[in-house]
């Protein structure tokens, strides 16, 4: 029946025998036989023949959506078994924020679950079968499919003025030391917030990640805002949530439109 059902969908696409034939590079009384015994088996009528072409009936409308489900569930299972014997690469891109607990974790996570994989990890401008980035970086070609979210905080110094409070309100980091990050992925949202209060930030630093970032509000340096994740393991400094402000970022898989992951790799990456 799969067969027959392959030529099904391509009669259905084409809406012709012989365009049908055409597509699957079969004489066309094969595509024939192959739709009759179809509609034996399943007891109705699945085309109506006129002289430019067919249209489907009713059920044959039914069958088609269900018959593409099937056949890209059949293609699936042959690639996860053709797959498992055959050593495959995966050139990941990440993005720079990721934390290497979290990178070491990813890696981690593949190599363990995907047989006979080489993964090599690229920066996130190289060219890469896919990328761990954040929603805001996608491409136009590129698919997104969210996997997670992180929120922001204020990480400061344990004797910093501000850490009794409970929740720090956007103002009161007014002209305070403060050390910033570049790139930033909520670079938008923060440089608007900061504008429309009419406030100025005290920088004192430029850093590339928040792991340096953290090193620096630690040192008594000044105070920063970073993901909630970076600070979960860390006892030397203090974290207080924002008031009345909410950043997040979304995290995901880009993948380019043309190109899609093998089931597995993108079973993995939903599962993370």
């Amino acid at each position: 029946m799969f067969r027959s059902l392959k030529y099904f969908v391509a009669v259905f696409e084409e809406l012709s025998f012989s365009g049908a034939s055409k597509r699957c590079f079969i004489s066309q009384p094969s595509i024939s036989a192959a739709i009759a015994q179809l509609e034996s088996e399943l007891a109705c009528q699945l085309f109506v023949r006129h002289p430019k072409g067919v249209s489907p009936t009713p059920e044959g409308g039914r069958l088609y959506p269900k018959a593409k489900e099937l056949l890209l569930g059949v293609g699936e299972l042959k690639s996860l078994l053709i797959e498992s014997y055959q050593q495959r690469e995966l050139k990941l891109a990440l993005s720079p924020f990721l934390g290497s607990e979290r990178v070491s974790n990813i890696v981690k996570g593949l190599l363990d679950k995907i047989p006979n994989l080489e993964l090599t990890l690229v920066d996130v401008n190289d060219a890469a079968d896919a990328r761990l980035i954040t929603k805001n970086q996608c491409h136009d070609n590129e698919i997104f499919h969210p996997l997670w979210s992180d929120s922001y905080v204020l990480a400061m110094p344990k004797d910093h003025p501000l850490s009794h409070r409970m929740d720090i309100p956007l103002i009161a980091l007014n002209n305070i030391p403060f050390i910033s990050r570049q790139p930033c992925d909520i670079d938008d949202a923060w440089r608007y917030a900061i504008q429309d209060r009419g406030m100025a930030l005290n920088i004192r630093a430029t850093v590339r990640t928040e792991e340096y970032a953290l090193d620096l509000v630690s040192a008594g340096l000044g105070v920063s805002v970073v993901p909630s994740y970076t600070v979960e393991r860390r006892t030397d400094v203090i974290v207080k949530p924002l008031a009345d402000i909410q950043l997040t970022r979304v995290i995901g898989l880009a993948v380019e439109r043309d190109h899609g992951l093998p089931a597995d790799i993108h079973a993995f990456f939903q599962f993370c």
